[in-house]
C-alpha cells in the first residue's frame, strides 16, 4: 500500500501570502512574440520548452505550428500547419525537450505525441492514442513532460490518469486515477517532472500539487486555491526543484519550495498556458490571451528592516 501523502502547512499560504512574506520577486526581462510589430509572431501561445543552448520553442494553438526562437528572442522558423497528416499539428499544446533527441509535442486535437529535431524538423510520431484505444480507452491529453532519461507522461484529463511511455513513445503503464487519495487525481490538469525523475502533478477538482516518485507512490502534497472547472494548471520544476504552478483561469503563477512553501507569485498573467525554467533559472510563461511570452528572473525580495533599525 502506497504511503499518505503528507498535506503541508506553507509558511506563507499561496492564497493569503502578502508581498511583503515572499523571498523571491518575479520580474519580467523580455517578451517573445508579440511585441507590437505589423506581424505578431505567436498568436496563441499554448506549449513551450527550452533545450541546453538556451533555444526556446513554442507551440502556438490557433497557427497550428511549433515556432523555434534563439535565447535572445529572435526567431529561427517554424514547423508545422493545420492538419493530420505527416507534418501536420491540429491545436498543439505542451512541449517537451526529449534528451539530445529533440522536441516532443502534444498534438491534442489529433491525439498523438509527434517528435521534432533541434531544427524543427519532422522525425516522426511517437505515439498515437487513437490507436491505442482499444488498451487505454479515450484519451484526453492535456499535459506533457519528458524525464532526463527520455521517458514520457501524458496527463488524462478524461481519466484522471498519468500515462507512462518510454523514450521511443511506446505505453509502458499508468499511474494515478481518480480519487481523493494521494496518488489519485480530481482533475488532473498539469504535469511536470524533476531533477530526480519525480513526478509533480496540479489538480483544478482536487486543488492541490503533488508530488510522486517515478513509480507513481506519494511523497508529499499541498494545497493550491484553484477553483474547479476547465483550464490548464501549467507545471515547471527547475534543478533546485523550486516548481512553478501557473492557473489559466485565475492569470495568477506560485513558485514553491519541495515542501509545499510559497517563495513568490505573481497574478498578473494572461491565460499562462504553460512555464518552463530556461537553463540560466529564468522562468519562461507563454500566456495564450496575450500573444507572447515573457520571460522573469527570480530575485530575492527586499526584506523590511524591524522597527528602530
Amino acid at each position: 500500500m502506497a504511503p499518505a501523502a503528507a498535506e503541508t502547512t506553507a509558511s506563507a499560504r499561496p492564497d493569503s501570502a502578502s508581498a511583503d512574506t515572499l523571498a523571491l520577486r518575479l520580474l519580467p526581462v523580455q517578451t517573445l512574440g508579440n511585441a507590437g510589430g505589423e506581424r505578431a509572431v505567436l498568436v496563441e501561445p499554448s506549449g513551450i520548452a527550452t533545450d541546453a543552448f538556451g533555444r526556446v520553442y513554442v507551440t502556438d494553438a490557433s497557427q497550428h505550428r511549433l515556432v523555434r526562437f534563439d535565447a535572445r528572442g529572435i526567431s529561427l522558423g517554424e514547423s508545422g500547419a493545420l492538419g493530420s497528416g505527416p507534418g501536420d499539428l491540429r491545436r498543439p499544446a505542451a512541449v517537451a525537450a526529449v534528451g539530445s533527441l529533440g522536441i516532443a509535442v502534444l498534438d491534442r486535437e489529433n491525439l498523438r505525441v509527434v517528435l521534432y529535431d533541434l531544427f524543427g524538423r519532422l522525425v516522426g510520431v511517437l505515439t498515437d492514442f487513437a490507436a491505442l484505444e482499444n488498451e487505454l480507452g479515450r484519451v484526453d491529453p492535456v499535459a506533457l513532460a519528458a524525464d532526463r532519461g527520455g521517458a514520457l507522461y501524458v496527463a488524462d484529463a478524461d481519466r484522471d490518469r498519468v500515462l507512462a511511455l518510454d523514450f521511443s513513445g511506446r505505453y509502458v503503464r499508468s499511474l494515478g486515477g481518480f480519487g481523493v487519495g494521494a496518488g489519485s487525481f480530481r482533475g488532473l490538469a498539469g504535469l511536470a517532472t524533476g531533477p530526480g525523475g519525480e513526478l509533480v502533478t496540479a489538480e483544478r477538482t482536487g486543488a492541490r500539487v503533488q508530488r510522486l516518485d517515478a513509480a507513481g507512490s506519494p511523497i508529499t502534497a499541498w494545497p493550491l486555491p484553484v477553483r474547479p472547472g476547465r483550464g490548464r494548471l501549467a507545471v515547471a520544476v527547475d534543478d533546485s526543484t523550486r516548481i512553478a504552478v501557473a492557473d489559466e483561469v485565475s492569470g495568477r503563477l506560485w513558485l514553491f519550495d519541495l515542501a509545499g512553501r510559497l517563495l513568490g507569485a505573481r497574478a498578473d498573467l494572461a491565460s499562462p498556458r504553460a512555464v518552463t525554467f530556461a537553463p540560466d533559472g529564468t522562468l519562461l510563461v507563454a500566456e495564450g490571451r496575450a500573444g507572447r511570452v515573457r520571460r522573469f528572473v527570480l530575485e530575492p525580495a527586499r526584506t523590511v528592516a524591524p522597527p528602530g533599525r
